[in-house]
């Protein structure tokens, strides 16, 4: 046990000095991805403001059968109308960004509209556009709609209550916690997992195919510390740099959620009220189901890396080896944000997958003990059976020391 400590400190000391590990274990959890949130959220915020503030360029095809619409268009607020004469010009001007829609009114329809013949008209836009510029045009076309519906029904005297004689209430069961639990279920417990095998993987590689490198693994393997105490105290070293990667992924990820719902509108359920979820779900048995989790996935992934670290001759093999795991475990974790999947007696069997589906149950407050357990149960086993195998490897000379 002595010998496992001083070599845990000793490896603990080695990697702390290496900028490469301390950067990808600290900094770009804690302060990399909390800079996408907030700038992603400040671009949200900018782009929303500048579409409610954006004059509409309306175009109108003219034929003389337009003045119905023209009317309506005339008071509606932040639309500026432009005068085309055909389609061609319509669209092009479109594809330039010059106007942000088009309407043409085919011959006859004022007076077809008179007659409640319900006639058609084309407008012209591009998908590709803002988003929040479409949103607006196809507010214009129901608000347009619904004034003529009204028009309608009061020439023919009759209520508006004909077009939904029943009016249904819905009333969703699941609390806001649960609502928002499910958004970022799914995408939390991605970066959990993403944390954990990047923290995992460069301290791996360095503690072993860097020491290869260096020259010192030779002289670690003729100590007085037999093959499974070295062994030990490079995997405790990997484990513990996973997770504090996580944690920092953690930290990072709720400290952009706070600064970003301090600037939010608390009534409007955005980014104040997902802050909310996050400060509840600061709670001693949430952080304990989290950890019961990270903690069997980061020694699952230290054993997995340090044992291809192991086996590579340097430490670009060892990369060229140990990336490609990303891409493995990259799928089971996005396929944890689909609709429709939870964690139950099965799903809480499949590495990973299980990680990220717990996780969401936890972040939501849905998650089932049984399932949860077994989930648990799955992932020590998984854990053990990585550590035993990586074991193996490590005692097997040819493995160690390869020509």
């Amino acid at each position: 046990m002595k010998n496992i400590i001083t070599i845990f400190k000793k490896e603990l000391i080695d990697i702390t000095r290496d900028r490469r590990t301390i950067t990808v274990m600290l900094l770009l959890p804690l302060v990399i991805y909390p800079l996408i949130f907030i700038g992603f959220s400040k671009y949200i915020s900018s782009q929303t403001e500048k579409a409610a503030e954006k004059t509409l360029r309306i175009g109108i095809i003219e034929n003389g059968w337009e003045n119905n619409f023209k009317q309506f268009i005339s008071v509606v607020p932040n639309t500026k109308i432009i005068s085309l004469t055909d389609s061609v010009s319509a669209k092009a001007l479109i594809e330039i960004d010059s106007i942000d829609a088009a309407y043409f009114f085919p011959v006859g329809y004022d007076s077809a509209l008179a007659k409640l013949e319900a006639p058609s008209f084309n407008y012209y836009y591009t998908s590709t556009n803002n988003e929040f510029e479409v949103a607006l045009v196809e507010a214009i076309n129901q608000q347009y709609i619904s004034m003529l519906t009204k028009n309608t029904l009061e020439e023919m005297q009759l209520s508006e209550n004909i077009l939904q004689p029943v009016k249904s209430n819905s009333i969703n069961l699941a609390s806001e916690r649960e609502q928002l639990g499910n958004i970022l279920g799914g995408l939390l417990p991605y970066f959990f997992i993403i944390f954990c095998m990047v923290g995992c993987m460069y301290p791996a590689i360095d503690l072993a195919a860097g020491e290869k490198e260096r020259g010192s693994l030779e002289t670690l393997l003729v100590s007085s510390a037999s093959r499974v105490e070295i062994y030990v105290g490079k995997l405790l070293t990997v484990t513990l740099s996973g997770f504090i990667s996580a944690v920092a992924g953690i930290i990072g990820i709720v400290a952009s959620a706070k600064i970003i719902g301090g600037n939010a509108d608390m009534s409007g359920g955005g980014m104040g009220a997902i802050t909310e979820v996050l400060n509840g779900l600061i709670s001693p048995s949430a952080i304990l189901m989290l950890l019961l989790l990270l903690l069997p996935l980061n020694i699952f992934f230290a054993a997995i890396t340090l044992m291809l670290s192991i086996y590579a001759k340097s430490f670009k093999e060892a990369q060229s080896m140990i990336t490609p795991l990303m891409i493995v475990i990259i799928f089971p974790a996005i396929a944890g944000m689909l609709p429709g999947i939870k964690l139950d007696y099965i799903t809480a069997l499949i590495p990973i997958l299980n990680v990220s589906l717990g996780s969401k149950a936890i972040i939501a407050g849905t998650v089932e003990a049984g399932p949860f357990i077994l989930t648990c149960f799955a992932l020590f086993v998984y854990a053990a059976i990585a550590l035993f195998m990586s074991v193996r490897f490590f005692n097997d000379e040819k493995n160690v020391v390869r020509g």
